[in-house]
């Protein structure tokens, strides 16, 4: 893995950290989460890195 920074507006901010503590997890695995899904909305063929084990489960869409 690589590390990098994002900035967020506030409201992104603060929902992030909201869900992160709902579910439980790192914000940073949220954020690994939205770029996967991201990536495969561009590219179908798109296989997210399971070597990470936070990662290696399917997640469901927020409704």
């Amino acid at each position: 893995m690589k590390r990098t920074n994002i900035y967020l507006n506030e409201k992104q901010h603060q929902k992030l950290y909201e869900q992160a503590e709902k579910e439980g997890v790192p914000v940073a695995e949220l954020v690994r989460r939205a770029v996967d899904a991201f990536l495969l909305w561009y590219d179908p063929t798109y296989q997210p890195d399971p070597t990470h084990p936070k990662t290696r489960t399917r997640h469901s869409s927020p409704a």
